[in-house]
């Protein structure tokens, strides 16, 4: 019983708090004045702020569980522990060097020398990685992957400057492509997240998904 309505209690909470944020939102965009209007503006702030708040706290409880589940894992010596190790040796070394702020020497030294390398690393086996997708993707099957094939073969060469030489078209065709198709698509595909999201909110609104209970 008690459980059941700490339940009810917390999606009670989550409407009221989700509405007053909600109407904050409308009252700001619509410019709206007035004593309610302004209240409302207040409780919104307030409950941003909360927001923020609870996010910073969630953020040490995040650390704290990768600390605990990585030295339990070192502990242990499970499969993987070196890989823990190194885990906490870079977050506690980031932490000490990085006290100072992003801005600081050693903030801009672990950005410079480490993550952007990092990064680039990166970058480079995730180019690597779709060069072998678009490999597998360009292998025409079907009237469909024909046209998937043909556009992206035009899109790519229009992109080099040496196709002008080629074909004076190459250029036109692609942007042609790029601003009426894809961009159709592209827009469509907006409109079926949007639509998702405001379904999902509602639902968060109405009490008939409940997250935060989970």
């Amino acid at each position: 019983m008690i459980l059941r309505s700490g339940r009810v209690l917390a999606t009670v909470v989550a409407i009221v708090v989700g509405l007053f944020v909600l109407a904050d939102v409308f009252v700001t965009a619509w410019g709206g004045g007035g004593g309610l209007a302004q209240a409302i503006n207040g409780v919104g702030y307030f409950l941003v702020s909360w927001a923020a708040i609870i996010t910073a706290f969630a953020l040490f409880l995040g650390f704290a569980n990768v600390v605990s589940v990585h030295w339990s894992r070192i502990r242990t010596q499970k499969p993987g522990a070196v890989y823990s190790i190194v885990l906490l040796i870079s977050l506690f070394g980031t932490l000490a060097l990085g006290i100072g702020g992003p801005l600081s020497a050693n903030g801009q030294f672990i950005f410079n020398y480490i993550l952007q390398p990092l990064e680039a690393t990166l970058f480079a086996l995730l180019a690597l990685f779709i060069a072998t997708a678009a490999f597998r993707a360009f292998r025409v099957r079907n009237m469909e992957t024909f046209f998937f094939v043909l556009f992206a073969l035009i899109v790519l060469l229009g992109q080099v400057p040496v196709s002008i030489y080629l074909w004076p078209e190459f250029p036109v065709i692609k942007d042609w492509i790029l601003n009426v198709p894809t961009l159709a698509g592209v827009r469509g595909i907006l409109l079926g997240v949007a639509l998702g999201v405001i379904a999902t909110g509602l639902r968060v609104l109405i009490g008939a998904d409940r997250p935060y209970t989970d």
